[in-house]
């Protein structure tokens, strides 16, 4: 399990310096939510020290870190994979719910345990849908209610000067590019990391066929592969040699967001999410989004007004190539998403409850304790982060 850990010092009229410990300093997903939340308390009079566990020996040198600096509060991110270590702290902590806890995790028994130790120990549970709320609600009704905070992820998207045109003319599998007609693209991308949960085959062989029919469709799948068996056994054969099929193993987010820009929509095919990172950044960026139809995406996306939600890939075609045959239909539905997360997920309303939440947290605690010197929080890095070059997941 690989864990960052981000101590906050707060001291009275004296300088705040941010310290990066992390060669994660440039991932996406999990990490850039934390990088939000570390910037915001920053704003707030906080200096953020991160450290890097993988680079520590053994359990006992992140204990004694934790003991030396005497750490107060722990934040952590994802219940099951950081859960474990919190719980065991006997330090108060905030815990920040994934989409894997409640969609997955919660059907293993195991698991189930310690998340609900953790969630029960726990002095707040954020939540960053109503949807997850719902169902953390579900999984433990004991749970005070005042204590399952909402607090969506804002979203922040800055483009490199990364060409995507530039890149996909090197590949033999975009046949419009190499083609004398240099018929422009319509690059629908995937972005994810490859493991079974986010299907990132799910519409492959459909893109197949309409490939087949009209060379300038184009699937990109961009990210890192995290399942081992899963990419050779089943991923790869799926894609390889497959004309229309364009995989890039991840990019820097910058790049990410670079490549989001230069295509025509943005595809989501996951099996479950929490609440999808990729997709918030594609809204605020500007170009359509085609989602799956499940609880995670349907929080986040209304169909046909902020985006398309389909529930096979039959549905998936006919309303994509609805889309691109008359791309103005789409022009009101991008500016709608625009709204939505100017609205529900600016940096603004997610410093002001992080910030709000730290000190209510902080009050209660001094309320037995006189004296809080040091905050400290840890997150959970998902595995689909920690490849090099990782992109945005999900959550």
């Amino acid at each position: 399990m690989d864990i960052v850990y981000m101590s906050l010092r707060s001291y009275a009229g004296m300088p705040h310096t941010l310290t990066l410990l992390s060669p994660l300093a440039k991932r996406g997903g999990n990490y850039c939510t934390i990088k939000r939340i570390r910037n915001h308390l920053k704003s707030h009079g906080y200096e953020c020290q991160l450290e890097d566990p993988k680079l520590f020996k053994s359990r006992h040198e992140m204990d004694d870190i934790l003991s030396r600096d005497s750490m107060g509060v722990l934040i952590g991110i994802h219940a099951y994979r950081t859960g474990a270590y919190m719980k065991d702290s006997n330090l108060p902590y905030i815990v920040i719910l994934g989409g894997t806890d409640i969609n997955e995790f919660s059907k293993d028994p195991e698991a189930m345990t310690v998340m609900t130790e953790v969630v029960m120990k726990a002095k707040f549970v954020v939540c960053f849908s109503t949807t997850i709320r719902s169902k953390a609600l579900s999984l433990w009704p004991n749970v005070c209610h005042a204590r399952l905070v909402l607090i969506p992820q804002a979203v922040h998207t800055s483009m490199s000067s990364f060409n995507l045109i530039t890149y996909l003319s090197s590949r033999p599998e975009v046949g419009c590019l190499q083609s004398s007609s240099q018929q422009k693209p319509v690059i629908f991308v995937f972005i994810g990391g490859i493991r079974p949960v986010k299907n990132p085959i799910y519409l492959v062989s459909t893109f197949q066929e309409w490939h087949a029919r009209d060379k300038r469709i184009i699937l990109l799948i961009v990210g890192p592969k995290l399942d081992e068996q899963y990419c050779t056994k089943v991923f790869e054969p799926a894609i390889s040699k497959h004309p229309g099929i364009v995989y890039i193993p991840g990019l820097p987010m910058e790049d990410t967001h670079a490549v989001m820009s230069q295509s025509f929509a943005l595809v989501n095919s996951s099996d479950s999410e929490g609440m999808c990172l990729a997709i918030l950044e594609a809204m605020q960026i500007g170009i359509p989004v085609f989602a799956r139809n499940i609880p995670g995406n349907r929080a986040i996306i209304e169909d046909n007004v902020t985006g398309f939600l389909f529930d096979s890939p039959q549905t998936f075609l006919q309303k994509a190539e609805s889309i691109v045959e008359n791309v103005d239909r789409s022009l009101n539905v991008t500016k709608q998403a625009k709204e939505y997360i100017l609205q529900h997920h600016n940096l603004e309303s997610e410093r002001k409850a992080y910030t709000d939440l730290l000190e209510q947290c902080i009050t209660e605690i001094e309320a037995d304790n006189t004296e809080i010197p040091k905050l400290a929080m840890s997150v959970t890095i998902n595995e689909e982060y920690l490849a090099t070059h990782t992109i945005t997941q999900d959550s």
